[in-house]
């Protein structure tokens, strides 16, 4: 088989020339703007007749734009391609942020200090103003910054003279490639202000978005491309050239072959993505060693599947912490992309001539191969160091020149590091597409044709596995040798161009005091860039209540989601440069927001952050931000008081880092937390499932329950989910509603049960219904009875003869009269639930009044802030007399900061490095030594700690906080 995978074969695309359209006329611009996007915009639910959805009718529309060109021009839509799929035109105009402001100010000639030199400089920050300039009907665009263009534009023209359209296709992009080969605004400028002033005002709107290679057709690029032809979409996602595909495609009656539509060499696709890991190691492993469909399979690959015993066995090899890269050959050509397709050629070498590594590969094939694809990682090779290097050491001013001079030299030439190419996979040989064979036999035809050239182009070990245990071990060794993770693939994938796979699975090693938290904060800010940028607080209860900048979120918002906060906040926002906030409201520190609002107006965001970052210093008030952030949700059902405080902050992260064994989370896909509207959590749920028989009874029978919020267990604080109780109260006899029914007669007896004042609550008790909390469903199943009503069980009483009743069955002390003890566990609970007039202490709690009893070892000094309180240490000992009496005074140092001193390096938070060892070189040796230690017991729940120099302490006691452990590592 691998003899007749190194045949030759040529290719379909090898010299594909542009077709001649049959109309010499140039094609106006106007075409495109008024038949295409002027009509797609038009498009709505009440026009979307006769087709029944929007989208047919959009998709309609282009195939009408697309027909109309075939029918005028002719078979060469390629000049009008580039116009209506700007991102993926080659050329690059330069133009982002402060470059387009410039040109737009020289192009329209606005003079500086006038209102709208302000509103153009400043168009990503106001967007109040934008708000106001945009029609009724455009507000949704206020972010759209060719609409702001258009505004400026059309206030400027005289309306008695309209412009009228006198611009072609082949004008526009005449125009655009001048501007493309300029840097400077004033030559821009000059090069597009003849055409702009050709053009009408729908017209510079949209070639403004050309301008800034929007993605104009948005999710419809897909509909252009099967209207040009039933296969153009499949072709471009495995050639990145849009003028080949178009050209290769001009004939509509022409099909082509699965074969022909694969990866092609010398054209750029966009490589197979990996997925992170969402399942255990055990489910990992289950579907990674699914056996092989031996039905219909060529016998040469079930003859090599035998062969090597591939049975339940699937493949692991080491993550590599590079650059993806794609590297193409053919007839002694190379070509070098990124997975965003972004050339790196010049860099690397087209031929053994030049570049920085294709001059060192000249025996690196076979010498039967003409043309090959792999896959792989560029990295940085340290001759010095003798190991490999984070590639982006290597991104130096010398790489970005090459680029912009496109110049073939070798940008690493004296230098003690250079590129190296580690190959994991090949996708193409010989004029053949390998993407829909197995893994293990393009393994097997990588170690066939590719020679390795040491330090330059070498092929990624990798090794058979069949268990978790596998897993472990490989993960182990990556922990000892401080690597990125590891890659987890099925021996029978297929190589899927531009899309997941769930057979190819990222595993990292997490580390201890990584923050994985879901956070409720308050919205105090924002920035009003088109990005919208919230900005959150944490309450500080020992100042007053004043709110402290803690994070900006500006991803995991849906449209929805914008429009249901500005609904909410959009009255009260004030500009904070006018009128900045009081300092015992508000405190931002040197990150300040455009506008700001009072916590009062409750805005409550569920955030999910990656890691704590403690390096923050006075930017956040707070004193540390989030990194990795997105909004998970809006939390309407939570109070001022459920909200995150800067105590209980803190708090979180003690107890994050006190916990060792803390099982490492896996990846859920949050958008399944995300519900559209109500119906979709509460009408489309469905009746819950039931529990196990043995777990059933009548106790409710007859009860109608509508439970309406999530609450937590009073013994152990642990969240219940409203599901849960739902699906107790059915499997106890209750009939379980998902909302009040009016037109259903037990609508006057059916208990409402809930215990946060959601708006769906607030109604209920506006309404005059009385509301349950979940904790009385919970009782009455653990009692096995009806657990008669007590205030400790009612979240409101709107009646006042049932507020008499509930008090008439408890003492002042709101002990029961007619229940008896509670169980030994939940006692605690039951005497924080009792209603108490006032605080028993307004300081420390008695635990923490008397801890220092229990651990005088760890006793900290009166004057010391309890800094460490939580994480765990372990100091490496120095070697002496001189290295005893070094890690002693270290240890005392934690311990009088209220941290504790681990006997070893396993399960701790942070393993500091003395200095004297840094100071002797010894501390790489020990560093290694310390991950070996780890590696022998690291398993799948095992968390890794920070190995950090001494001086983190000290920058942590400086800062009056745990400084981020990333700035104070050994390999920096």
């Amino acid at each position: 088989m691998l003899s007749a995978a190194l045949a030759p074969t040529p290719l379909f695309l090898d010299g594909v020339e542009a077709p001649r359209n049959f109309n010499p006329a140039p094609a106006p611009f106007a075409l495109v703007v008024q038949e295409l996007f002027l009509r797609l915009e038009a498009v709505c639910a009440a026009n979307k007749a006769p087709f029944g959805s929007v989208g047919e009718k959009k998709s309609h529309v282009i195939a009408q734009f697309v027909h109309t060109w075939r029918t005028h021009f002719g078979s060469d839509i390629y000049p009008a391609a580039r116009l209506v799929l700007p991102h993926r035109d080659p050329r690059r105009y330069h133009v982002q942020d402060g470059a387009l402001t410039r040109l737009v100010v020289r192009l329209l000639r606005l003079q500086k200090g006038l209102a709208d030199h302000d509103l153009v400089a400043h168009w990503r920050r106001d967007h109040h103003h934008k708000a106001r300039l945009a029609g009724r009907r455009e507000r949704r665009g206020t972010g759209d910054f060719p609409l702001l263009v258009l505004r400026l534009v059309q206030r400027r023209r005289d309306p008695a003279h309209p412009v009228a359209s006198s611009v072609s296709v082949a004008d526009v992009n005449a125009a655009l490639d001048a501007a493309a080969g300029l840097r400077q605004a004033t030559e821009q400028a000059a090069a597009l202000a003849p055409l702009v002033a050709r053009m009408t005002v729908a017209e510079v709107r949209v070639f403004f978005g050309i301008l800034l290679q929007q993605p104009m057709l948005s999710f419809y690029e897909r509909s252009f491309f099967d209207a040009w032809h039933a296969d153009a979409y499949a072709l471009a996602q495995v050639c990145g050239d849009l003028a080949t595909v178009l050209w290769a495609l001009a004939d509509p009656r022409r099909r082509f072959s699965a074969a022909q539509l694969c990866v092609q060499p010398m054209h750029q696709f966009v490589p197979q993505a990996l997925h992170k890991l969402t399942v255990s190691y055990a489910e990992l492993c289950r579907k990674m060693a699914q056996p092989l469909v031996r039905e219909g399979r060529d016998p040469g690959l079930v003859r090599m599947y035998d062969a090597q015993r591939l049975q339940g066995r699937f493949l692991i090899e080491e993550k590599i912490d590079g650059d993806r890269m794609l590297m193409h050959m053919a007839g002694g050509r190379f070509r070098w992309h990124t997975r965003r397709r972004r050339d790196y050629t010049p860099v690397y070498g087209e031929t053994t001539h030049g570049g920085s590594l294709a001059p060192h590969l000249g025996g690196a094939f076979a010498d039967n191969v003409h043309s090959v694809v792999l896959d792989g990682e560029m990295v940085a090779w340290s001759s010095a160091r003798q190991c490999v290097l984070p590639f982006g050491s290597l991104r130096s001013a010398a790489v970005h020149e090459a680029l912009k001079q496109r110049a073939a030299v070798d940008v690493y030439a004296g230098n003690d590091s250079w590129p190296m190419y580690i190959v994991f996979d090949i996708v193409h040989l010989n004029g053949r597409d390998l993407t829909r064979l197995p893994l293990f036999y393009r393994k097997s035809v990588l170690l066939a044709v590719v020679r390795e050239v040491p330090r330059r182009l070498e092929v990624l070990r990798w090794i058979k596995a069949a268990g978790p245990a596998d897993i472990e071990a490989n993960m182990r060794r990556i922990v000892c040798a401080n690597n990125e993770g590891i890659m987890v693939k099925s021996l029978l994938l297929k190589y899927r161009v531009h899309s997941r796979d769930l057979t190819w699975i990222k595993v990292k090693p997490e580390y201890l005091e990584s923050f994985g938290e879901n956070l409720d904060l308050v919205v105090i800010g924002k920035t009003g860039r088109v990005k919208t940028a919230y900005f959150c607080g944490l309450r500080d209860d020992a100042h007053g209540g004043t709110h402290k900048l803690f994070c900006a979120v500006a991803n995991g918002f849906s449209a929805a989601v914008y429009r249901h906060i500005e609904s909410a906040l959009g009255p009260f926002w004030q500009d904070h440069a006018a009128c900045p906030p009081p300092p015992d409201v508000v405190q931002f520190g040197a990150k300040k927001p455009a506008f700001w609002v009072h916590p009062a107006h409750l805005v409550v965001l569920e955030i999910k952050a990656r890691s704590v970052d403690s390096a923050a210093g006075s930017s956040y008030a707070a004193g540390s931000t989030l990194h990795n952030l997105w909004c998970r949700a809006v939390r309407d059902d939570k109070s001022y008081d459920e909200c995150l405080s800067l105590q209980d902050y803190h708090e979180l992260r003690r107890r994050h880092s006190r916990d060792p064994g803390k099982p490492q989370r896996v990846n859920r896909d949050r958008r399944l937390d995300h519900a559209d509207s109500i119906y979709q959590k509460y009408a489309v749920a469905g009746p819950p499932p039931p529990l196990p028989a043995a777990n059933r009874s009548e106790l409710f029978a007859g009860l109608v329950l509508v439970v309406a919020t999530d609450s937590h267990d009073p013994a152990t604080g642990v969240a219940v989910p409203a599901a849960d109780t739902r699906r107790v109260a059915a499997s106890h006899g209750a009939d379980v509603w998902l909302d009040v029914r009016p037109d259903d007669l037990r609508v006057l007896s059916v208990l409402l049960v809930g215990e946060v004042a959601t708006p769906r609550v607030r109604r209920w008790i506006a309404d005059g219904f009385d509301v349950l909390r979940p904790r009385w469903v919970h009782e009455c199943v653990r009692r096995g009875r009806l657990v008669p009503l007590e205030p400790q069980y009612v979240f409101c009483a709107n009646s006042a003869a049932f507020q008499r009743a509930l008090g008439a069955r408890v003492d002042v002390f709101g002990d029961s009269y007619t229940e008896g003890g509670v169980s030994s566990s939940g006692f605690l609970a039951y005497l924080a639930g009792l209603p108490v007039d006032s605080p028993l202490s307004a300081g420390q709690s008695e635990f923490e009044d008397r801890q220092s009893e229990f651990e005088p070892e760890a006793e900290p000094i009166a004057d010391a802030p309890a800094l460490f309180r939580g994480a765990s240490f372990y100091v490496v000992p120095a070697p002496g007399l001189a290295g005893s009496a070094e890690q002693a005074r270290i240890q005392r140092r934690i311990e009088r900061f209220a941290g504790r001193v681990a006997p070893g390096p396993v399960g701790c938070g942070y393993i500091v490095m003395p200095q004297s060892l840094v100071d002797s070189g010894s501390a790489q040796q020990a560093q290694n030594e310390v991950r070996a230690q780890i590696a022998r017991s690291f398993g799948e729940h095992s968390r890794l700690a920070y190995i950090v120099a001494e001086r983190f302490l000290r920058a942590s006691i400086d800062a009056g906080e745990l400084a981020d452990p990333a700035l104070f590592g050994l390999d920096g």
